[in-house]
């Protein structure tokens, strides 16, 4: 997992946007599976990031993102 200032975070993420995909949000890695299955049945791409932001950066959700149980959830239209 990547380790990110939240700058680094927000220039990752306007790449992403830039290449046609939308941010849904943020969610516990449990959970994504479920997400996946859903967006892809609704006829999306699904694109999963599991960056965390830097200790400095957000101390009040670092412990979880660190932990590697949080996963942000990005989709685009299929181009079929």
């Amino acid at each position: 997992m990547e380790i990110l200032t939240p700058e680094q975070v927000i220039e990752k993420e306007k790449q992403i946007i830039a290449q046609g995909w939308t941010r849904q949000f943020t969610a516990f890695v449990a959970r994504v599976p479920e997400y996946v299955e859903l967006y892809e049945g609704m006829g999306y791409e699904v694109r999963v990031e599991d960056w965390a932001l830097s200790p400095e950066s957000d101390p009040s959700c670092n412990d979880c993102a660190l932990m590697g149980i949080m996963r942000t959830i990005f989709t685009r239209k299929r181009n079929n």
